[in-house]
């Protein structure tokens, strides 16, 4: 693409502002140009063409370019190695290198400049996105002020907040490109890393409601992993997981308004007032409807948005949860959906009468389906994944209620499907035996339901209830082992 924009004029060089966490890394195409060539008789000697860039090769496989300047060094993914593509880097630095002397900015020692070109094709225009990193402070900066609303860093409390986003920022910089950095950066930065994962894991093991954002069997893991490296010189491949892990705690560290005045020290307690939308009149009718099942996806997802955003496994065990139980609903509906059939061919039936109770075990298992592709994966999702998928599940207008009701309608049309299917089994029967013997079945039906869910969701409001009374004789019958555990 860059031979569209070999002859490019000083004045049609644009420079964008930008962080490490929103670069082209894991957005560029996955087309190789595979060819078979012929190979010289005699060992092959392994030459490369002079270069002012130094090529590094990152733990991925992703191949990067390192040059120093005379006032810092430049690291870039872009194809350095094409003339046309290096030209117009070279115009770029050219251009920062001017703007630094013209504004009269003085940089840091141990200053770092990304950039990655970017192209529009009508009109044919190039762009230089880029950013700033200083080994020493840890920390992105930019030639121009640059607004953190644009650059969707998040919203800050406080200058020193402000500096957690960048030091998180920067770690994702150095875990980019840790192979041409290593020797410069101290082992401390393995050392502090354990003891922060350490006091994480007894703060998880001590505390139900700790924000930590990795579970002690998780920290337990990654000491191991960490251990075997400590005392030892820091290589691009131990540097590249300790800088992600480090990213990981600032992200924690941001959301969590570490360092602040009001910091979030209870995962349960929202660090900020946080503005719920409700409707109750949709809320009642779509619970109406649904028997209910929103109701308890929408105060679980608003848990997550408020309390868990940055809690992995809280995000990773409500997706298992839905996943197993689409999963299995979907075995049920079928079910259903043979019964209904199979009812719909006996002797004296009502064709008609299958139709309800297939459409909804058909709705049951289309929306479990669609929901089933749609979350693949999300088992296993990062916490900043899980933040902006909530983030942006959330309705301005309604809040969580369209996506309460979207997961609800595999288990709600199942339920409705179960219902109708009685109801076509009900007309079946008194089509064949009569109606009084058919309304006394589903009169018997109705009762037995009732007090199974009656008697599996007792509550203890009223203690001299018949409710309480029943189940205190049946823990009396369980015996004493059992009451205790009860009780607990």
């Amino acid at each position: 693409m860059a031979s569209s924009f070999n002859l490019v004029k000083a004045e049609e060089l644009q420079l964008r502002p930008a962080i490490s966490t929103t670069t082209r890394r894991y957005e560029k195409s996955l087309w190789v140009d595979a060819y078979h060539t012929t190979t010289a008789p005699g060992l092959r000697l392994r030459s490369s063409p002079k270069s002012k860039w130094l090529s590094f090769v990152h733990p991925e496989g992703q191949l990067y370019h390192h040059m120093k300047c005379s006032h810092f060094s430049v690291v870039t993914e872009e194809n350095v190695l094409n003339n046309e593509t290096d030209t117009l880097l070279s115009s770029y630095l050219t251009m920062i290198e001017n703007r630094i002397l013209e504004c009269g900015i003085l940089l840091p020692q141990a200053c770092e400049l990304f950039v990655e070109l970017r192209f529009d094709e009508s009109p044919q225009t190039s762009t230089c996105a880029y950013y700033f990193v200083d080994h020493y402070s840890r920390c992105l900066f930019w030639l121009d002020p640059t607004s953190s609303e644009l650059l969707d860093m998040g919203m800050v409390v406080s200058d020193s907040h402000l500096d957690t986003a960048l030091e998180r920022l920067y770690w994702v910089h150095v875990e980019f490109f840790p192979m041409h950095v290593c020797a410069q950066m101290t082992p401390l930065i393995l050392d502090n890393l354990i003891s922060v994962i350490c006091h994480g894991m007894t703060d998880r093991m001590t505390s139900r409601t700790s924000t930590f954002p990795y579970t002690e069997g998780k920290c337990d893991q990654l000491l191991r992993a960490l251990s075997l490296r400590r005392g030892e010189p820091l290589d691009g491949y131990t540097l590249c997981f300790v800088a992600r892990l480090w990213g990981a705690i600032n992200n924690q560290r941001f959301m969590t308004y570490y360092g602040q005045e009001n910091a979030q020290l209870d995962r349960l307690h929202a660090p900020m007032p946080e503005h719920i939308v409700d409707r109750p009149w949709m809320r009642v009718l779509a619970n109406l409807t649904l028997w209910g099942i929103p109701n308890h996806h929408y105060s679980k997802l608003h848990d997550l948005f408020v309390h868990d955003q940055v809690f992995v496994d809280h995000w990773q065990t409500f997706i298992a949860a839905r996943v197993s139980e689409w999963r299995g609903l979907l075995v049920w509906a079928f079910s259903v959906l043979i019964a209904s059939i199979l009812i719909s061919m006996l002797p004296h039936a009502s064709l008609s009468s299958a139709m309800a109770p297939i459409l909804a075990a058909c709705s049951s298992i289309l929306s479990g389906s669609i929901l089933l592709l749609k979350h693949h994966g999300f088992e296993d999702a990062t916490a900043s994944f899980a933040a902006h998928f909530l983030r942006a599940a959330k309705s301005s207008d309604w809040g969580f209620l369209p996506l309460s009701v979207v997961y609800s309608m595999p288990k709600a049309m199942y339920l409705w499907s179960m219902g109708l299917l009685i109801a076509q089994f009900v007309f079946w029967v008194s089509r064949v035996v009569g109606v009084f013997w058919a309304t006394g079945g589903a009169g018997f039906l109705a009762l037995m339901g009732y007090g199974i869910l009656y008697f599996t969701s007792l509550e203890d409001d009223s203690p001299e209830s018949m409710a309480t009374i029943l189940r205190s004789h049946w823990q009396t019958f369980q015996g004493a082992e059992a009451v205790e555990v009860l009780t607990v």
